[in-house]
């Protein structure tokens, strides 16, 4: 097995509840820590897993320390009487779950001596069991910020074309002795089109553009300045972030949660050393942004305060205000929706104290979706080492390495379309280049193919291909390798594809898929139909060539169990489920395919291949892959 056989190997393991939790207590042999490890290294759903886990431990250990602080050892009297609940309770299941056998009697045991080991049981269990304490919590920093981004997700779906428009108050402060400056900032964000419009109603433009820079050089988006994504991206860039939330009430009455965060690490001139994200509890709107500067003159203070912010369809935005020429600032004194008409008229000249300010582009997850559509129409999702990613400077940056020219040529023809356009950055390069770039010490991408080769007869399923062919009266050694490496590439071309199903469920969050436009979702949901449908081309391709010599007696129709499964999806979350399962089980098929019919240095000659279990696994597979596909 080649080292890439190897590293896919690792990957499509993922270790159970419970040996993810012995690695993490350190219990785990020195031999399984490494392969978690290894394996932690490139799983991103594991390594999230692992950070839910840690949270689930850190969460209750600081309930604890707080609601026990003032709390004595308790008497031997009431520890009687919990380990006796703690025993009926015991004997009362019939099916225990397996992490309740391996960490209950530990508890009975210790908790007489040791209550710090009960804390941690009661942790053990709590995770492995599925129970979730309802504990009168404070809000997290992650679920602050989650439920804001949601909001704003929730907005944007229940207006058509949205553009959202927020203005703010900035104010500067410095820690050295200078007045405070404060600009009226305005910003129209056409999302659907990957348009921004900035004003500045007030003659200190340079604190703004000023401020423009900071966000941009720490992370931030200078486009939504005040919103969840924003902070969660300068948040993400920091090693050891201390946050703290705190419950107040603004002026106006409304509750508001604030959000402070500090960088343990020490900061540089230019960098945000401590931020403060502010949240109204009734709707989850962002209502303040405050960010402490390391300066060369000092720390200096930006607030950035809303003072307006609404989402209004593209139909009621003058259709001046995004066009090419210099636009026309709303008028104060009018909204938005006054000043919309659908009529085009003649645009006034600019007032003298409204300056705009050409933002830079920013990609839209509609151009996102249309970048994934032209990758898969040059077949450049299957494997190829191409990333679609909008990044922090609010780009959508095409990367990757391919193997020649001429295929760096064909996915550049297939992305003609879109290359021009200043929300775009391409950057492909073939091995050769990147191999005379030498811009680092890492060893160069192999390609992505997973090449096949069979070197000797010596297989699992060796048995019943030789008396297969041989009744056939053919060349055998060679029919037994033709037919393996066949099977094996029928087998990885289906994994190819339920690895970009899986990227393109993965390349979107939640509140972003929601976010997208019909017309864009109806295209990635395609996209992922598209992938499905092929992979059940190449199952159903491989259970014919397994049936005859494996399979006789069995029929190629689809198998007994899922015919009532297969209805259409309608729902997003059922979807990722259906997806996520389907990938599951056709990773353990490719398993069993691999260790059929690859050679081993090993002696093991036993496979699970003829069994009726993998023909039904076979089949199930099909059946997941046909709802997948007709999915809505």
């Amino acid at each position: 097995m080649n080292n890439r056989s190897k590293n896919w190997a690792r990957l499509s393991w993922h270790p159970s509840d419970e040996e993810l939790l012995a690695f993490l207590d350190g219990e785990s042999s020195a031999k399984q820590a490494s392969k978690t490890q290894k394996h932690l290294e490139g799983c991103w759903d594991c390594r999230a897993r692992r950070e839910r886990t840690e949270r689930s431990i850190s969460a209750f250990i600081n309930y604890r320390h707080t609601a026990l602080a003032d709390t004595t050892e308790a008497s031997s009297r009431a520890q009687g009487r919990f380990a006796d609940k703690l025993n009926r309770r015991a004997a009362e299941q019939t099916e225990q779950p397996q992490l309740f056998h391996r960490y209950g009697a530990q508890a009975r045991h210790f908790f007489l001596f040791r209550p710090a080991v009960l804390a941690t049981a009661v942790v053990l269990l709590a995770i492995g069991l599925g129970v979730r304490f309802s504990l009168d919590r404070q809000v997290s920093a992650s679920e602050l910020l989650r439920r804001a981004a949601q909001a704003e997700a929730d907005q944007l779906n229940h207006v058509s074309n949205p553009v959202v428009h927020r203005k703010f108050q900035v104010r500067r402060r410095s820690s050295v002795t200078v007045p405070e400056q404060v600009v009226n900032w305005e910003i129209w964000n056409d999302t659907k089109n990957s348009r921004v419009r900035q004003f500045f109603t007030d003659r200190n433009q340079s604190i703004a553009d000023e401020l423009a820079r900071v966000l941009q050089a720490n992370h931030m988006d200078a486009a939504r300045p005040l919103s969840a994504a924003s902070y969660q991206s300068w948040h993400n860039t920091l090693q050891h972030p201390r946050d703290e939330v705190t419950k107040s009430k603004l002026a106006d009455g409304n509750d508001v949660l604030t959000l402070r965060t500090i960088s343990a690490s020490t900061v540089n001139t230019g960098q945000i050393a401590e931020a403060a994200f502010v949240v109204r509890t009734s709707d989850w709107q962002p209502t303040e942004l405050r960010l402490n500067l390391a300066a060369e003159d000092g720390n200096r203070i930006y607030e950035l305060t809303a003072t307006l912010s609404e989402v209004v369809t593209l139909a009621q935005v003058e259709p001046a205000l995004f066009a090419s020429q210099p636009v026309v600032p709303p008028s104060p004194s009018r909204s938005p929706k006054e000043v919309a008409k659908k009529e085009t008229q003649p645009a006034p000249a600019l007032a003298s104290n409204a300056q705009p300010l050409n933002a830079p582009p920013v990609a839209s997850a509609d151009l996102e979706v249309e970048v994934l559509r032209l990758l898969n129409q040059a077949t450049a999702d299957l494997g190829e080492q191409i990333t679609v990613k909008r990044q922090s400077d609010g780009l959508l940056h095409i990367a990757g390495i391919v193997e020649t020219d001429k295929r760096k040529m064909e996915i550049l023809t297939a992305l003609s379309s879109i290359s021009g356009n200043p929300a775009v950055r391409i950057e492909l390069q073939t091995v050769a280049e990147a191999v005379a770039k030498q811009t680092s010490n890492k060893p160069t991408p192999t390609p992505s193919t997973r090449a096949v080769e069979i070197t000797s007869n010596t297989m699992a399923a060796e048995p019943e291909l030789r008396s297969y062919f041989a009744s056939k009266g053919k060349d055998t050694d060679e029919a037994i390798r033709e037919y393996a490496a066949r099977i094996v590439r029928l087998s990885n071309r289906a994994m190819d594809h339920l690895w970009a199903m899986k990227r393109l469920l993965n390349q979107f969050s939640p509140e972003e898929a929601r976010a997208l436009t019909p017309e864009a979702r109806s295209k990635w949901i395609g996209l992922i139909r598209s992938h499905c449908r092929s992979y059940q081309a190449e199952i159903e391709s491989m259970c014919r060539e397994l049936q005859p010599i494996f399979f006789p007696s069995q029929s190629l129709g689809q198998s007994l169990g899922m015919t009532s499964q297969v209805s259409p999806i309608t729902d997003a979350n059922e979807l990722t489920q259906t997806v996520n399962q389907l990938f599951e089980l056709g990773s353990s098929n490719d398993r069993v395919i691999r260790s059929a019919f690859t050679s081993s240095s090993g002696a093991v000659m036993t496979t699970v291949i003829k069994t009726p279990q993998f023909w039904q696994s076979l089949k199930n597979a099909e059946g997941l892959a046909s709802r997948i596909a007709r999915s809505q």
